[in-house]
């Protein structure tokens, strides 16, 4: 059963009325006559409905603070409850990327519910940016994701990734820098030391589809660039790391994708080059809020993601 509370965050979490009446399987005026209740009750909207998508009010900004701190004090409640049970029932939620989601997160929650069919698993999806702040915030329990401040983070290594460029075999760029190309399973039997590294620099006149801010794969681009001391000509700013993929292996630009992403979804119609450049590689890893409680259910979330995956 939701409450006004849940349904006003929802709202705050789509930017929409419809999508997040979708979202919790109510009607649309149901949901927007439970918000005006909340409003009436405050004196003030919470929610500006002549933008789009819709924005928070200053009160509303205030109301999602306050609400996010009733969530991370329930979930914290909740959690010293399921302890006492003995992991037969609880509850754990993980904040992903898409394509963690996609290509990481399944191989984890396979093993995790053999072990514990009993705990609940919440999967949010998100920018790398808006995770973090939902995991600051106690709204979620942990993240798989990249690059967590320390201090802020207790952080679980998971795998080392590698970063290629992809593109079409078609496309230009191949016919262009041929010495350079790879395969899928050159990659995937590790023999991507068979084609030499490619400088950034000699790019500079090729066409690129990248993430958009707020994922790691747009700051990571942004400092091999700046690398090679080049600004990029861009055709396309996309959300998913897939998408930008698939587009690449159409012929309309080079993108760059992890290894994990290759061996787990190789496209036929793709050839990849290694980077010269200390940024084409990062780590994947699990962070909870530093000094959080966890659970009995969040820390063996932890230790199975942690041996779900070669780390090699």
């Amino acid at each position: 059963m939701y409450s006004a509370m849940d349904y006003i965050y929802e709202i705050y979490r789509e930017k929409s009325f419809t999508k997040a009446a979708q979202k919790l399987f109510v009607s649309q005026p149901a949901l927007s006559a439970s918000v005006k209740k909340v409003e009436d009750g405050l004196g003030a909207e919470l929610f500006d409905r002549h933008t789009s998508p819709i924005t928070l009010t200053e009160a509303g900004r205030i109301y999602i603070e306050a609400a996010e701190q009733i969530y991370a004090v329930m979930t914290s409640l909740k959690e010293r409850i399921d302890d006492i049970n003995g992991l037969k029932t609880g509850e754990v939620t993980v904040g992903g990327t898409n394509f963690a989601s996609s290509c990481v997160i399944p191989e984890i929650v396979k093993n995790y519910s053999a072990k514990f069919p009993g705990i609940a698993l919440n999967l949010v999806e998100s920018n790398s940016e808006e995770l973090k702040r939902l995991a600051l915030a106690g709204a979620i329990d942990a993240v798989i994701d990249y690059d967590f401040d320390g201090e802020l983070f207790d952080v679980t290594p998971l795998r080392e990734e590698k970063i290629y460029l992809s593109a079409a075999k078609e496309s230009p760029q191949v016919q262009k820098f041929a010495r350079f190309a790879l395969t899928d399973g050159e990659i995937r039997r590790g023999k991507e030391n068979k084609a030499p590294a490619i400088d950034i620099s000699k790019l500079g006149d090729e066409t690129f589809i990248l993430l958009k801010k707020g994922n790691d794969m747009y700051g990571r681009a942004a400092k091999i660039f700046g690398e090679g001391a080049i600004r990029p000509n861009v055709a396309l700013m996309l959300d998913q790391l897939m998408t930008s993929y698939t587009l690449s292996c159409k012929g309309l630009g080079m993108a760059f994708v992890p290894d994990t992403l290759i061996g787990e979804a190789p496209l036929k119609n793709a050839v990849y080059f290694r980077i010269a450049s200390a940024h084409a590689k990062r780590t994947l890893a699990i962070a909870k809020k530093k000094n959080k409680y966890a659970s009995k259910a969040l820390e063996q979330f932890i230790i199975t993601a942690a041996g779900s995956f070669d780390k090699k």
